[in-house]
């Protein structure tokens, strides 16, 4: 009895053996399209996030290059006392460029004077909104200054009009995504951060 029992039972073993049946080779196929649609999904959105973050960091570089610039001892077409900006703008016509210039005038907002390389953003992103002091500004331009031989930011708006702001969040959005949002923050102690 105990061997008829083991012949039957090692010839159902057998034939389990012989590998994947089609449902389960369909199955194994639709898990696998599954997880590849989802990945190539996620790459697309994982990609604008880190090129919205490069972008962020680019506007911090040219800020502190500004600063930089207006705080060391050396000339830039003209004297070294000149006070240094960078100018950003959230009218839809402009928003995709930043300029650098030299506020000889001591006006406080953008003259025609430019100095560096100026900056675009790239056209996949925008500058959606520039928030002062934790709130939205009120109009659509505002100037960063700074002057040697301190770090600190003066901050300027509607066209010269030099504003009581501790801090500045300018905002960069992605087009295709307009919730995907990096801030890029000065303070006028002349800190600059990426958020």
């Amino acid at each position: 009895m105990y061997s008829h029992f083991s012949q039957h039972f090692n010839k159902n073993a057998r034939t389990r053996e012989r590998g994947f049946g089609l449902i389960e080779l369909m199955v194994s196929i639709s898990i696998m399209m599954l997880v590849a649609g989802v990945i190539l999904i996620r790459q697309d959105s994982f990609n604008g996030a880190v090129l919205l973050r490069s972008q962020a960091y680019e506007i911090a570089l040219a800020i502190r290059e500004v600063q930089l610039n207006a705080v060391s001892a050396t000339t830039i077409q003209g004297s070294t006392r000149d006070l240094l900006g960078i100018q950003f703008d959230t009218d839809a016509a402009r928003n995709n460029t930043y300029r650098m210039f030299r506020d000889s005038n001591d006006n406080g907002y953008a003259s025609t004077e430019e100095f560096g390389q100026q900056g675009g953003i790239d056209s996949r992103f925008y500058i959606s909104a520039i928030e002062v002091n934790g709130g939205s500004l009120t109009g659509t331009g505002l100037s960063v200054e700074f002057e040697r031989p301190n770090f600190d930011a003066k901050f300027y708006n509607n066209g010269a009009h030099r504003a009581n702001i501790s801090e500045v969040s300018i905002v960069i959005a992605e087009k295709k995504n307009p919730t995907n949002t990096r801030k890029v923050v000065i303070t006028s102690a002349g800190q600059i951060t990426v958020e």
